[in-house]
């Protein structure tokens, strides 16, 4: 299957103005550079420290830790935008993915808490660890990465992709019509 990003030129009289693009979150990864592996390992180390005192505050049930474990997720959350804001960001966005689980998973635990144990949405808890999990992996492969991103860019005119897995990137092309200009491709 081919997935497609777009590449939007506005012209005016021939000239380029602006130069907008439409990257569709799941074609078009962008770089959260503002990061390192270690910051991203440390950040998960964080997460799961949060989450295993997370499940003692709540047994204990004393409103204060549970107001202060509230605070610290969204805390963690927050800081976690250092990786990018979507998990598309490379090379670290899985990382930010996760802080996003484990506040789900706490906010889960919190309204099952309330209602005396019982989920209101059932399976919820247990699809935001598994969510969390998942994107947690994910973060913790791009820091055996060493903070690499995961793609490349390959120029081509070329409706075949260079190879299998690779998205389109379309714009204007130089004789002025619109088509496929390059190729982002996960990297070999």
């Amino acid at each position: 299957m081919l997935k497609i990003a777009i590449l939007v030129a506005l012209h005016n009289k021939g000239s380029v103005m602006n130069k907008i693009t439409f990257a569709f979150g799941l074609c078009v990864p962008l770089l959260a550079i503002a990061a390192s592996p270690s910051d991203a390992s440390r950040y998960i180390q964080e997460l799961d420290a949060t989450m295993k005192v997370a499940q003692k505050t709540l047994v204990a049930g004393e409103l204060k830790a549970i107001s202060a474990q509230s605070r610290s997720f969204s805390q963690l959350q927050s800081r976690g935008e250092v990786f990018g804001k979507s998990v598309f960001d490379e090379p670290f966005g899985y990382c930010f993915g996760a802080g996003v689980h484990a506040q789900a998973w706490w906010q889960a635990q919190l309204a099952a808490a309330q209602r005396g144990g019982t989920e209101p949405n059932p399976g919820w808890i247990k699809r935001a660890l598994a969510n969390y999990q998942e994107n947690k992996a994910a973060c913790l492969n791009a820091v055996k990465g060493g903070g690499k991103p995961a793609t490349e860019q390959i120029a081509s005119t070329s409706d075949t992709p260079p190879r299998k897995g690779c998205l389109a990137v379309l714009g204007v092309r130089a004789d002025g019509n619109v088509g496929t200009v390059a190729y982002t491709c996960p990297k070999k």
